[in-house]
């Protein structure tokens, strides 16, 4: 019986705000997988166990949900002015996909301490105690991020006692600055802060449709027979929401002009991203806690 050859790449396995990804140097990646391709991908979705019929990711890295579900590559910036490179992978579950299309802000603030623990440049002007400034540079998007990265005894201080919603323990804090997040294009793309949006099944959606970073659609909950207080259990075990969802997240991306056809939206499932907003109440968090 035959069998191929196993690689070894090195790796780190990190949490970033409430996600967690696989982080390579793009350098210690086997040659072929240097560059972007369907020999990249198919690289990664080994790596994190997709797709996987069972949506369990049990061979693999993926821990079977979008926000563990994540590879990053970095390297030395190729930017004047910037420090480290980072290109961001969002891998399907279901599917043999890697979605390239945008960023992930939580892993954003784990890429600075991987950046200097890997001295992917020179940290000699890092101050040994105190706060490391790290000028990231966000491939899929171009644009540039500065993260605020605590040191200690001239390395990361990973532990601390800042708590983040939706993570179990403290850890230092890492604080981001994303800088023009708009760049050359327009903050709301359509050119109007509220739109009508017409979805087949739906009464007319009035609609936010943003692209600050994260292109994102954002509509008024009560539209959607929606309390604002849904919890991601209650999201995720809705086939017909998520359905509805799909549906806008489709029309909403051809008005945004991400896509020209809504047969497209499933090539790009990272984006655009679908929120909800209701007036503030009292709910309970996934965690138990009364907010």
């Amino acid at each position: 019986m035959s069998a191929r050859t196993q690689i070894k790449i090195p790796a780190t396995y990190m949490r970033g705000g409430t996600s967690k990804g696989v982080f390579f140097k793009l350098d210690d990646l086997p040659e072929f997988a240097q560059q972007a391709g369907p020999e990249r991908d198919a690289l990664l979705l080994r790596v994190i166990g997709s797709p996987d019929p069972y949506a369990k990711q049990t061979d693999g890295m993926g821990g079977a949900t979008s926000s563990t579900s994540k590879t990053v590559i970095l390297s030395a910036s190729t930017q004047p002015e910037h420090d480290v490179d980072y290109l961001f992978g969002q891998v399907a579950i279901d599917r043999p996909f890697v979605d390239w299309s945008g960023n992930c802000g939580n892993l954003t603030a784990a890429v600075g301490a991987f950046a200097i623990t890997n001295k992917l440049f020179d940290t000699s002007a890092l101050p040994t105690d105190g706060i490391a400034t790290v000028r990231i540079w966000q491939v899929n998007i171009g644009k540039s991020i500065i993260a605020r990265i605590p040191m200690s005894g001239g390395a990361v201080q990973e532990t601390g006692d800042f708590w983040l919603d939706g993570v179990t323990f403290p850890a230092g804090e890492v604080q981001l600055e994303f800088l023009d997040p708009a760049g050359d294009g327009a903050i709301f793309p359509t050119g109007n802060v509220v739109d009508d949006l017409e979805v087949p099944g739906e009464k007319l959606l009035k609609a936010s449709l943003v692209n600050a970073g994260i292109p994102t659609i954002f509509l008024n909950a009560a539209d959607l027979a929606l309390t604002g207080m849904e919890l991601q259990s209650d999201v995720n075990s809705n086939t017909e929401l998520l359905e509805r969802l799909e549906t806008i997240r489709a029309h909403g991306a051809v008005r945004m002009g991400l896509i020209e056809d809504i047969s497209e939206a499933e090539s790009r499932q990272h984006t655009p991203k679908v929120a909800w907003v209701a007036p503030a109440q009292t709910y309970t968090a996934s965690s138990g806690a009364a907010v």
